[in-house]
This record gives C-alpha cells, structure tokens and sequence, in this order.
C-alpha cells in the first residue's frame, strides 16, 4: 500500500498522536505525517502511507491557507490557548484598524518563531523547553505570506482572518506581530488548516470517521497528490535499469519527473543532459 491519506485532525491530539492511532486501527508498518499541526489546531494533515513517507521533503515548499480566529486584550506565552495569560492590555483596534494593518504583513517578512514550537534546539524540541522554564533564544526565519485578510469582527474583541502564505509560517506569531503593529495584544483561539499543496479540508475524512472504514477507500495515489510532476512510462528492460541504479536515455530534460511501469509508480527521476535516473526509489514488489 501506498499513497496519502487526507485527514482532518481534530482538536485535542497531536499530529503523533493522529498517526499512532491510524497506525494501530489498520496494523500499518509504515505510516508519517506530511507537516505538524499543533495540538490545539484542527484541519488537513495529510499522512503519508507506505514508501509515500519517503516525500516529505517534496512538501516543504507548499503553500497552506489557514482560518485563525483571535482575540485581541491579552497574550499567552504559547500564543494561543495553551498557557496561561501572562499580559494584558486595554487597547483594542477596530476591525478597520485591522483590516488596514494586515497587508502591511504581505511578501517575504522576518518572523520570530513561538518559545512553544517545534523547532529543535540542540537535539530538543523548543516547547519542551518552555515549560522546563529555560530562557529560548529562538532566530528570525524569512516567511512568505500571500494573502492576509481580516473577515469578519466576531464581537468581545474576538476578529476571524484568512492567511495563506508559505511553508514555516508560524500563524501565532503572525497574529502576535500584527497586534504589536497595533500597539495591541492577541492570542489565536481557533487554528485551523484550510488546506496545504494538493490536500483541502473540503476532501477529508475525519479521523474518527476514517477509523471506522476500509482505508483503502480514502488512499489519494501519490501522481494525483504530485499533479504538476509528469509521468513518464518505461517498458520492462529500463524498469530494472532505473530500479538497479542505471541511467535511461530521455528525450526531456526536467526534474521531479514520476516513472511509471504498467500501472505502478517506481519512484520519482531527474533527466538532465538526455539521461534519466531514478533519486527517489517508491516501488514496492506487491504493487505489481
């Protein structure tokens, strides 16, 4: 078996914990997800199933879009619900305020990860050592944010944003930075990722659902994921030469390209200079 798995995650359970539980139900040997979502946040989080693990690193460019709601007058070390209330402030802007400040936040930006994150910091992760108390000292990362929108004021100080915006972007800390530009507080009470590359909450399944089903009716095969990547199809003989290492001549000069024998995926080629050669092996001996 191998493919994704669009999962909605709930609330309430980590991203492991997701996995540990998918894991268990359907005896699964391997199994990962493609991108942490924080306990508290909900929505897509697409798993990886079988050699399908083996491309995460072909999701760190992909572009998320994320419903956030928060609420303006104070602020969490965590910067959202996970923590207590450490500061407090009476200045509370209005949704013009708001909606006026946001595209001040467009393009390429500095952003200065959460303490409570999943950065490692010498072999541990940064949220471990928040609530160990030790003093972070976390680096600013550049980030990309696309579109930032405020939608609509909720009442008590509570505003509802849309943000789409690159791979690494931590939504808390973007929701901090605006309220600082409005000489305000905030702390994101409701996380929810929308959608990431190919995944979007529209199309998933929901976890409790999914563990209650035959997990073969909700495998999105890896070219459907990877739409953009095209296929090249190889007869049998340069099928072993591809799978022993060797280079094929290639009439196309490209990367990322997915090869295909009969109806299975071998893996994924760059072809540079007439010659193609497999860079990542995805081929499992049951799928043919």
């Amino acid at each position: 078996m191998i493919g994704f798995i669009n999962v909605n995650k709930p609330q309430g359970i980590s991203s492991a914990g997701v996995v540990g539980r998918i894991k268990h139900n359907f005896k699964l040997d391997k199994i990962g997800h493609m991108g942490t979502l924080d306990p508290l946040a909900c929505g897509v989080l697409p798993i990886a199933v079988g050699k399908a693990t083996r491309l995460f690193d072909y999701f760190l460019n992909k572009q998320k879009t994320y419903m956030v709601e928060a609420e303006f007058g104070y602020e969490t070390p965590s910067l959202d619900l996970g923590t207590e209330v450490d500061k407090t402030t009476t200045i509370i802007p209005s949704y013009k305020e708001i909606c006026d400040t946001t595209s001040k936040f467009l393009g390429v930006i500095k952003q200065l990860p959460p303490i409570y994150s999943a950065k490692n910091i010498n072999g541990e992760k940064a949220y471990n050592l928040a609530r160990k108390g030790q003093n972070i000292q976390l680096k600013p990362v550049d980030v990309e944010i696309f579109r930032f929108e405020c939608l609509e004021d909720l009442g008590e100080n509570k505003f509802k944003f849309l943000i789409e915006c690159s791979s690494g972007t931590y939504v808390r800390s973007l929701i901090r930075d605006l309220a600082y530009n409005l000489n305000s507080l905030a702390t994101v009470t409701f996380l929810q990722r929308a959608k990431t590359g190919a995944f979007d909450i529209n199309n998933s399944v929901n976890l409790d659902d999914l563990l209650k089903s035959n997990i073969n009716d909700y495998i999105v095969p890896i070219e459907k994921v990877f739409s953009n990547y095209q296929i090249i199809d190889v007869n049998e003989t340069d099928f072993f030469k591809l799978k022993n290492g060797l280079t094929i001549d290639s009439s196309v000069d490209d990367k990322n390209i997915f090869i295909r024998y009969k109806t299975s995926i071998l893996g994924i080629a760059d072809a540079i200079n007439g010659k193609l050669k497999l860079k990542t092996y995805l081929y499992d001996e049951e799928d043919i």
